[in-house]
């Protein structure tokens, strides 16, 4: 079994993936994730947290893509945004015209 960086205790290989970090929380805190994460029926409070913070970092990486493709449109010139509207006004009505 590999050791792990953080703790130098030996892991599985299923476990290695993961990192484990400690957080302090108030009691109030903790008896509230104990349980919420039991009434959305995850395994443990580790995996609600996990699933947490991949919530948050999927709606980060939503308003950065957001952010830059409403960058990209701004910095089109006049002519540029008729050709993409044009473009998308085909798009719309091939997929309509497929729908039929």
């Amino acid at each position: 079994m590999p050791l792990t960086r953080s703790t130098g205790r030996k892991t599985s290989n299923r476990s290695s993936r993961k990192e484990r970090i400690t957080v302090s929380l108030s009691k109030d805190r903790v008896r509230f994730l104990k349980a919420i994460s039991g009434d959305r029926r995850t395994p443990s409070v580790s995996a609600y947290i996990e699933r947490l913070v991949a919530d948050a970092q999927a709606r980060a990486q939503l308003e950065n893509l957001s952010a830059h493709t409403a960058s990209y449109y701004d910095s089109l010139s006049v002519k540029e945004a008729e050709e993409q509207s044009a473009w998308g006004e085909l798009g719309e009505s091939t997929l309509a015209t497929q729908e039929e």
